[in-house]
């Protein structure tokens, strides 16, 4: 099998595209890729608890916690305890990070559907099927 035929290297070059496309969009925030999509995640639902975040968008609780330490340091997010259990912290956008949502959640569902729409509905379900089948085939080595 030839070199670009390689599944690994194929969607790591579509990857780093991808990943490129969003960089040229969320450089003026001063937000690394990882940053942008946990910032992303907390926008979408506040008071979920780290663990909780980790899952969301599939980082390890180590990753997380550095993600979420950086994003903390630059204002964006604060840790709060939860109301039930004090040993807890939940993730709430702080009043800049609330500042900002409209224009990060712009530049996140511009750039997403400037590639979705490259496929017909029938060929995003089936890529979305595609990459599903692979993340659970990966699971089960």
């Amino acid at each position: 099998m030839p070199f670009k035929d390689c599944i690994c290297f194929q969607l790591g070059k579509t990857l780093r595209q991808i990943t490129k496309a969003y960089r040229n969009e969320i450089n003026s925030y001063k937000l690394t890729h990882g940053q942008f999509f946990m910032v992303v995640a907390v926008m979408e639902e506040e008071g979920l608890l780290p663990s909780e975040l980790a899952v969301k968008t599939s980082q390890d609780r180590s990753t997380t916690t550095g993600l979420l330490d950086r994003l903390e340091k630059d204002g964006w997010i604060e840790r709060r305890p939860d109301d039930k259990d004090r040993r807890s912290l939940r993730i709430y956008l702080t009043p800049y990070g609330k500042h900002h949502r409209e224009s990060v959640l712009k530049i996140f569902e511009e750039t997403n559907h400037n590639f979705i729409n490259r496929f017909t509905q029938d060929e995003w379900f089936q890529m979305q099927n595609f990459l599903n089948r692979l993340e659970r085939q990966q699971k089960n080595i």
